[in-house]
């Protein structure tokens, strides 16, 4: 791993998703080296391996960012799991969440102090709702994800449906962020499955509403129109055009 920053910077992304113990055992490179170490080859071995791999990558960062280190950020994985929290410092790592908003992952975290970015797939992961690349049906975080859905993703909700009620801890969700996989993505399609779904998201951390999609709706119908006229950013079409001239008449009673 190479390092090189010209300024300084705030923060390095460690990854961490889908880390396979399946594939290091079976590369030979990889158990030599473990043999050599010590490490056995179990979970435990594997993750000493890992967290050997993410103290090398933080030192490194460290050094390249002329001794400053704010945050090294790692995707909810095997090592962000309770049992092997040990191996993370909550003043160093920041942990973006993507399981669902109702794992007790979420609440674990921001209890042992850790900073929280959201992108819980129930609710912010964009390529959902669309065919399956591989086998048939649709994929597998279906369905699709509304704009209004992700306008209501509230994190100190989350929490205190899962006991976790001091506002002090709130504070450790840091931000949001939609996710969007390449596999069914490119230049043809992109924008129309990021926008203006990830303008609801930047309205709801941002702000904090106390109200809902319903009093957004006005907004975001118009800023999605201006973003299209006066930005060229063109996404997926919410209403008809004459809807968006005659705002109001088109929607139906918050029931």
């Amino acid at each position: 791993m190479k390092v090189s920053v010209s300024s300084g910077i705030n923060a390095e992304y460690g990854g961490g998703d889908e880390v396979n113990f399946n594939c290091w055992n079976t590369t030979e490179e990889i158990t030599e080296y473990m043999a050599k170490k010590g490490y056995p080859r179990t979970e435990e071995g594997f993750m000493e391996l890992w967290n050997e791999y993410q103290e090398t990558a933080l030192a490194r960062f460290q050094r390249a960012n002329n001794g400053k280190l704010k945050d090294m950020i790692l995707w909810t994985s095997h090592m962000t799991e309770p049992q092997f929290l040990k191996y993370l410092d909550p003043k160093v790592y920041t942990v973006q969440y993507w399981e669902r908003s109702d794992n007790k992952q979420l609440p674990n975290l921001v209890n042992k102090g850790f900073n929280v970015i959201m992108s819980n797939y129930d609710d912010l992961y964009l390529d959902c709702g669309f065919g399956a690349w591989v086998g048939e049906g649709n994929n597998w975080c279906s369905p699709y994800k509304g704009w209004q859905k992700i306008y209501q993703n509230d994190p100190k909700k989350y929490l205190a449906a899962q006991g976790v009620t001091d506002p002090a801890k709130w504070k450790h969700i840091v931000g949001g962020e939609t996710a969007l996989w390449t596999e069914q993505a490119g230049d043809q399609n992109a924008l129309a499955k990021i926008f203006p779904r990830t303008y609801a998201l930047a309205e709801r951390y941002w702000s904090d509403p106390t109200t809902g999609w319903f009093e957004a709706e006005p907004r975001l119908v118009y800023f999605t129109s201006a973003m299209e006229k006066q930005r060229g950013v063109y996404g997926n079409t919410l209403k008809p055009e004459w809807c968006v001239q005659s705002q109001g008449i088109c929607k139906l009673n918050n029931l």
